[in-house]
Parts: structure tokens; sequence; C-alpha cells
């Protein structure tokens, strides 16, 4: 059992997504809530925290809204939009195949 738990507010959960999602690591987000490092990282290294969860919630939102708005250019046939979009794909495929190499995780 740990001896200390990070405990946010739904507030506080909220700024933590918007956070993650403007690029802070969780070292910087612990300072800003006043938090120690280690134990935030230790909060955040239990795959099932809610400080973990939304962080990483934080990151997919910003990305989802970004790549939402490039399939909206692309679709309007915006040349620039298509490669960005293509790039952003490739990306994508490629972090999930890093995971499931490293990690063993397995893509849905």
């Amino acid at each position: 059992m740990r001896d200390y738990e990070v405990r946010l507010s739904q507030e506080q959960l909220e700024e933590l997504e918007d956070l993650s999602g403007a690029g802070y690591c969780i070292d910087k987000i612990a300072l800003y809530f006043d938090i120690p490092k280690k134990t935030m990282k230790s909060e955040y290294m239990q795959e099932d925290s809610w400080v973990r969860y939304h962080y990483d919630r934080g990151i997919l939102l910003v990305d989802a809204k970004a790549g939402i708005e490039l399939s909206k250019g692309a679709a309007t046939g915006s040349i620039t939009a298509i490669q960005q979009l293509a790039k952003l794909r490739d990306s994508q495929k490629l972090e999930e195949l890093r995971k499931r190499i490293m990690y063993g995780e397995e893509i849905d």
C-alpha cells in the first residue's frame, strides 16, 4: 500500500488534462500543483490511477481535435491538410507498433 496518494479535485483533474494537452511533462505538472515530483511520478506510473488517465486523456483530446480539423481540411481538398493527415496517421501507426514491440501491448 502506498503511503501517499495524489488526490485532485475534478477541477484540478481538468486542469491536468489542459496542462498535458499543452505539452507539459508530469514533473512540471507536479510543480504546478505543488506535489512532490516523486509522488506525482509514482502515481502516474500506476496504470489505473486517475492522474494517468487524465494526463493521457488531455493529450488525446488535443491530438484528436487537431486530427479532426485536418480531416475536415483534407475532405475539402486541401493538399496541405491531406499531407499532414497522412503524416499524422503514419505517426499514430508507428506509435502503436512501438508500444506493441516494446511493451507487448495489444493493438485494438
